[in-house]
C-alpha cells in the first residue's frame, strides 16, 4: 500500500493508489473543506497519482468550487507535479464534451493533463501509461 490510512477518506477512494477515484457520494454540499484535506494528505505523500470521476459533476455549490479553486491554486506547483491525469468516465456525450471543456481550462491553469472518456476501459488504459511513466516525483 501506499502509506494511506484509507479509512481517513471520504471523497477520494485511495484503496487502489496511486489510482485515486472520486466518491460522487461524497460530493454534497459542504464537501469542499474534506476535499481540501484529503488533497493535502495526498501530497504529503509526495508520490505521483491520478485522480478519475465517475461521472462530470455538475451539481457542485458555488462556495465548494471556489473553496476547490482556492486550494488549487495555493498549490499548483506541487499538483502539477504529482498529479499525473485527471480522468473524467462519462457515458453521455454532451456531458462528457463539458467536461472536455472544463478539462481543458483546468489543465492549462493548474498544469494536469485532463482526459474525458466514455467508458471505465478507456480511462484504465489512459491510467496505465499515466501511472506506469510516472516514475519519482522529479519525472515527467
Amino acid at each position: 500500500m501506499s502509506g494511506l490510512d484509507t479509512s481517513r477518506f471520504v471523497v477520494f477512494d485511495v484503496s487502489a493508489f496511486p489510482v485515486v477515484t472520486v466518491n460522487n457520494d461524497a460530493i454534497v454540499t459542504g464537501y469542499g473543506k474534506r476535499w481540501a484535506s484529503e488533497m493535502d494528505a495526498l501530497i504529503a505523500l509526495g508520490n505521483p497519482f491520478a485522480i478519475v470521476y465517475r461521472g462530470a459533476i455538475s451539481d457542485e455549490s458555488a462556495e465548494d468550487y471556489a473553496q476547490r479553486g482556492q486550494w488549487l491554486v495555493r498549490n499548483r506547483a506541487v499538483v502539477a507535479r504529482l498529479c499525473r491525469v485527471l480522468v473524467v468516465v462519462e457515458p453521455d456525450e454532451r456531458l462528457r464534451e463539458q467536461a472536455r471543456v472544463r478539462g481543458r481550462v483546468m489543465a492549462k491553469a493548474f498544469g494536469v493533463p485532463h482526459r474525458a472518456v466514455a467508458t471505465v476501459e478507456e480511462a484504465a488504459d489512459i491510467l496505465f501509461y499515466r501511472v506506469r511513466d510516472a516514475g519519482p516525483t522529479g519525472s515527467p
